[in-house]
């Protein structure tokens, strides 16, 4: 008989009798000449020596010679399902050259179940050995092999996964993950992954480019109305006129430290806050006086009568700071500024706050009270900026799946 290159895994249990296990050993002698395995793997306790000694006894008598190509993998926690699922884990992994096939027609139900998790867990075939039966056992001449599909109850478990590690925002993971998957549409999944982690990356054209809503929605119908707010908000962020998308921007960086406080990452969140809090600033002098805080034009704070002492830098260009900023909207007497000079003892604060955090220029770690206040404090001045910022916010939000 002719030897395949395959490795065939066995589930064995001791025999009750003389005549139950030679019928235990006839069926697993099937098994073998069904699958014409180049080597063997019997997983069992102690006790099930006496039906691998009945097969080796049988196979010489049908085929005329020696069965030599077996191991025997001896475990005693016959009820402890890690103990077997660790052993096909192993075993599977040291005969990666090999075709392996898993037959867990015999062995106690928790061999049984890690059997079946093995072949899930790394997409081998398995089957088992039926026919008519006579208390528990196949009768000899009736068996047949049944050959069972586990990958796409695997395939559900990865995807479940999948959908979490979107919702944590895990996107690299989630590509990784990917290639395990056998049944979901994975261009679909790449797609949704690129885009967002991009999005998440304020890499706003690439995430764009990475969008593709009907495809999305098609797949996931329960995002629609997510994903449609997404579209839009890309759309400007990436392409739109200059009236809209500095809004886009802000909203898009306050979502931004939401999530990053999602995963406890108080510090990311906090720099992109301040950033967010500049960018207040920015907004409204550039959009109510035509003032470009990188590059100030002294003659436009000339014309209002405004003697700020603003010294240039070494290439003669005036550069404001966040501070300087709202300093700025205060001389110009603007609802920004009296905001900022109402709430300034709070204002100097949070920026203390973010100051001293080891992103920043400290050595402290910032914690989720200190993140409330900024986010507090952002809000109320970006409201300020533009009444309809939470309309902006709710379409840079992400969506987030249902897990069943």
């Amino acid at each position: 008989m002719s030897r395949k290159d395959t490795a065939l895994l066995v589930t064995v249990e001791e025999g009750i009798g003389q005549s139950e296990t030679e019928d235990l050993a006839h069926g697993i002698l099937f098994s073998i000449d069904t699958t014409n395995p180049d080597k063997v793997i019997f997983f069992g306790p102690e006790d099930s020596k006496e039906t691998v000694e009945s097969v080796e006894k049988q196979y010489l008598d049908e085929f005329g010679e020696e069965f030599d190509y077996y191991e025997c993998v001896y475990l005693e926690q016959t009820d402890d399902f890690k103990v077997y699922f660790d052993a096909f884990k192993e075993k599977i992994r040291e005969l990666s050259d090999y075709k392996i096939v898993i037959d867990y027609t015999l062995g106690t139900k928790t061999m049984t179940m890690s059997a079946a998790f093995a072949s899930m867990r790394f997409h081998k075939k398995v089957y088992f050995v039926g026919g008519e039966s006579e208390d528990g056992v196949v009768i000899r001449g009736t068996e047949r092999i049944i050959s069972q599909n586990l990958y796409p109850v695997y395939d559900d478990v990865l995807i479940e996964l999948l959908k979490g590690l979107f919702n944590t925002y895990r996107f690299d993971a989630g590509k990784a993950l990917l290639g395990g998957i056998t049944k979901a549409n994975k261009e679909a999944y790449l797609k949704l992954f690129n885009a967002y982690y991009y999005f998440d990356n304020v890499d706003y054209k690439k995430a764009n480019e990475y969008f593709d809503r009907k495809k999305f929605v098609k797949e996931w119908q329960g995002l629609k109305k997510q994903l449609g707010l997404n579209a839009k908000a890309l759309h400007f962020l990436s392409d739109g006129g200059e009236d809209t998308k500095p809004y886009y921007v802000l909203a898009s960086l306050i979502s931004n430290a939401k999530r990053r406080a999602e995963e406890t990452k108080y510090d990311d969140a906090i720099a992109r806050l301040y950033r967010s809090l500049e960018l207040i600033a920015q907004i409204r002098l550039k959009n109510g006086y035509g003032i470009n805080t990188s590059n100030v034009d002294m003659d436009i704070l000339k014309q209002h009568g405004i003697t700020r002492d603003l010294e240039p830098d070494f290439h003669g260009i005036v550069r404001i700071s966040l501070i300087q900023g709202y300093e700025l909207l205060h001389d110009f007497e603007d609802e920004l500024g009296k905001l900022y000079a109402e709430n300034k003892d709070l204002f100097l604060a949070n920026i203390s706050s973010r100051n001293n955090s080891i992103l920043a220029h400290g050595l402290t770690s910032q914690n989720e009270k200190e993140y409330n206040k900024f986010r507090d404090l952002v809000l109320r001045f970006a409201k300020v900026l533009n009444p309809d910022i939470n309309l902006f916010i709710r379409e840079t939000e992400f969506p987030e799946f249902k897990i069943d």
